[in-house]
């Protein structure tokens, strides 16, 4: 979603409400991540600048932004159910991230806007309200 705000295919206002936004911790390490400079730099000003709420995902080794202190116990039969029906469509590197992405959105309750039309599906079959953007 940040990457869309940043190219200017993406009003923010468009989903901010009352309730305001909320990302993972594992979003925050993915804009971290962004190989150019410029851009991660770009990215992490839109982030900051619309200051969402983080809620923690399930605890996942290896993930940054879901290690201990980052994430809570549980939730991993759901998390892990939304990870392989991403992989049975599609088996890619980052669909950990995704399915603890959705496990936000899934353990509470809320919306999910994302670019991903693969994650977009997967998240609607197990019950996720999705705006594809």
């Amino acid at each position: 979603m940040f990457n869309r705000v940043l190219d200017k295919q993406f009003d923010l206002s468009s989903v901010q409400d009352a309730t305001g936004l909320v990302a993972s911790p594992v979003q925050l390490y993915e804009l971290r991540s962004t190989p150019d400079e410029t851009r991660r730099t770009e990215l992490l000003q839109i982030f900051n600048s619309v200051t969402p709420d983080l809620e923690a995902t399930a605890l996942a080794f290896d993930i940054p932004g879901a290690g201990f202190d980052e994430a809570n116990w549980g939730d991993d039969d759901r998390i892990q159910a939304v990870r392989n029906d991403l992989e049975k469509v599609k088996s890619k590197l980052n669909n950990w991230q995704d399915a603890l992405i959705a496990g936000v959105a899934l353990k509470y309750g809320y919306g999910l806007v994302t670019s991903d039309r693969l994650l977009a599906d997967v998240a609607e079959r197990h019950g996720i309200t999705v705006r594809n953007i």
